[in-house]
């Protein structure tokens, strides 16, 4: 995510919370770096979550859903990807990783390029058996005189970038999995014109398809769902040439990232968009002035209602934003850098807490079916999956309630728990639901469910 963003409202103010509080955009539109205006603006941004997260929700998905078997990644930002590290990817049924090949990283000065460090990240990715899913992007420092990115590309320089993406394409060709345009146009990763931006998507688009007819194309990275940013991709004809949208649904709760899910699955129908949508960067810190924060009790939780939401509602693929911390247990840095809380394991490689939830969600959602649940009130938030004669059952409430899972013959329901490694306990008759998702499989056939009203 790389929320220095926050520090950057040029561009956010195209987000539609913005665009509808115009004294936000005004007052957002003078602030610069200082934590001073940093911290008013977290305010704000705080305001436009809030704002999304007040409208009535239902968590469950009407329509069945098939989930592919690779539909869950990370991103690896701070690994160092050696093959302990894809084994540890393999022990979390982590199929994708998501990385940005930027230009400068490959061409650091003019016709003078340089794949190799990518080469290796390619090459053993395929072989540890990982789809790699490729961010292109960014601006190069050599096409300024003051030798920095402006992250806006006009007519003149789009013909170089377009060169770097020719390039990148035809030599992955085959091996990269799919292509993605830019990271979060936007906020500050494109600080031109949205104008500016379409061209250079569609141009992008329209290359990539020119070099490698068969490749899998992503949109740029939307943050959030921006309507306005959104539909003038396709007013333009941008999306002409993409086969998944792609966005990342950052909120201040799973049920609001799954309803940003249903707000761009929304816009899409607008258009008759018959491909995929991607969610590839959703996460929560653990700490920092983030206002997406969560507390690390709460981080398990919000990983398994992220993830189960998504993949119900129909995410082709679910990219996890941060695989890891950028320091170990008890050698945080600072507090207050978010950016250092992401991860679901630390730089040795052991787990955190949320890491257990996620190993869940790949080990038993992955080439599951999402089946509406029948006979369960909507006063519990219930996410039913079938595979492979098992079933597994996602129960919370926002309020504590007691229920009866009537097991069928000898069928005995287990519950895992999801941020530890204790095995799986028998369930009891009775159970007892809160806000913490309760993580329930069985084989066989499915059971009845009873509320038990309380006394």
């Amino acid at each position: 995510m790389d929320n220095r963003a926050l520090n950057k409202t040029d561009k956010v103010k195209n987000d539609e919370f913005y665009t509808q509080i115009p004294d936000i955009e005004r007052k957002c539109s003078h602030y610069k770096v200082p934590l001073k205006d940093k911290t008013v603006f977290i305010m704000y941004i705080m305001i436009a979550f809030f704002a999304a997260s007040c409208a009535a929700f239902s968590f469950r998905a009407e329509e069945p859903r098939f989930i592919p078997d690779d539909f869950l990644g990370v991103s690896p930002d701070r690994s160092p990807l050696k093959e302990k590290d894809y084994a540890l990817l393999d022990e979390l049924n982590a199929t994708w990783t998501r990385r940005t090949l930027r230009w400068s990283s490959v061409e650091k000065e003019q016709g003078k390029w340089n794949f190799d460090y990518w080469d290796k990240y390619v090459d053993d990715g395929k072989a540890a058996g990982k789809k790699l899913l490729i961010t292109l992007g960014f601006d190069n420092p050599y096409l300024y005189k003051n030798h920095k990115e402006h992250r806006d590309l006009t007519e003149k320089e789009l013909p170089f970038f377009l060169e770097y993406v020719e390039k990148t394409v035809l030599r992955y060709k085959g091996k990269v999995d799919a292509w993605e345009i830019w990271n979060e146009p936007n906020l500050h990763f494109w600080k031109g014109s949205d104008a500016r931006f379409f061209a250079l998507a569609k141009a992008t688009a329209q290359r990539i398809r020119e070099v490698d007819p068969t490749a899998k194309i992503a949109s740029a990275a939307f943050w959030r769902a921006p309507e306005r940013f959104i539909r003038g991709m396709f007013e333009i004809g941008a999306m002409e040439y993409v086969d998944a949208v792609s966005f990342h649904p950052y909120a201040l709760s799973p049920a609001g990232a799954v309803k940003l899910f249903d707000k761009l699955a929304k816009i899409l129908a607008d258009y008759d968009f018959k491909g995929e949508i991607w969610s590839t960067e959703v996460g929560y810190p653990t700490s920092g002035v983030y206002p997406t924060r969560v507390s690390e009790n709460n981080f398990p939780s919000h990983i398994i209602k992220t993830i189960a939401g998504l993949a119900a509602r129909g995410s082709r693929t679910v990219v996890w934003y941060e695989l890891q911390n950028d320091h170990n247990k008890g050698q945080e840095p600072s507090k207050l850098n978010s950016e250092a809380f992401f991860g679901i394991v630390y730089p040795d490689l052991s787990y955190r807490n949320g890491a257990y939830a996620y190993r869940l969600c790949g080990r038993y959602l992955a080439g599951a079916e999402y089946v509406p649940p029948q006979n369960i009130p909507k006063s519990v938030t219930a996410l039913f999956f079938r595979r492979e004669g098992e079933n597994i059952l996602i129960l919370w409430s926002e309020r504590p309630m007691k229920a009866r899972l009537s097991p069928a013959g000898n069928v005995i329901p287990l519950i895992h728990s999801i941020d530890s490694s204790a095995p799986p306990l028998p369930a009891p008759s009775v159970l007892t639901i809160t806000r913490a998702p309760m993580f329930i499989t069985w084989e066989g056939e499915t059971m009845d469910f009873q509320l038990i009203k309380s006394n």
